[in-house]
């Protein structure tokens, strides 16, 4: 499989981001963030409303605020078509650091090194933004991402709750 892959700099591509997130998402993917951003109802269910909130926050977040910023880089196919994408949250302040918001994959490219590609190409880039380190979270059934960002030296620091009210 032949890709390039490439940082987004602007919001032309949300629709097709979106796009892309809806049809590759799992319901082990939710975790607490996106339960909290609206984009999951709990921790089973993904809000109706998907395309909508995730439209909006990918469109206000390139540039969110002074502290914080989203970079997004995807893998596209030789029709240019987004095959894979990774969204890093770059937050400055006493110590800079980067949230992996999200990482997805065309479900028939997995295990053919895309996500290794993607996280590598992050990982060279965030040493140049000065980032103390790399934080992520992942649902708990969610088995495989547990599993591969382990081998790439990230380790389990805590857990979360949630009590729905």
């Amino acid at each position: 499989m032949n890709y390039t892959t490439k940082w987004l700099t602007d919001t032309t591509r949300t629709e097709e981001l979106v796009d892309f997130f809806i049809a590759h998402k799992t319901d082990s993917y939710i975790s607490h963030g996106e339960i909290i951003s609206g984009r999951a109802l709990d921790s089973n269910h993904w809000n109706p409303d998907l395309k909508n909130i995730l439209t909006h926050q990918l469109k206000s977040g390139f540039d969110a605020d002074h502290n914080s910023k989203l970079n997004i880089l995807i893998a596209e196919n030789e029709a240019g078509k987004i095959i894979g994408m990774l969204i890093f949250n770059i937050i400055t302040g006493f110590k800079n650091y980067a949230v992996l918001e999200d990482m997805l994959l065309d479900h028939s490219l997995r295990g053919q090194s895309l996500g290794s590609t993607l996280l590598k190409e992050a990982l060279e880039e965030s040493q140049k933004w000065n980032i103390s380190f790399i934080m992520l979270e992942s649902g708990t059934g969610n088995e495989g991402a547990h599993h591969f960002f382990n081998k790439y030296g990230f380790k389990k620091v805590s857990e979360n709750y949630i009590l729905s009210l």
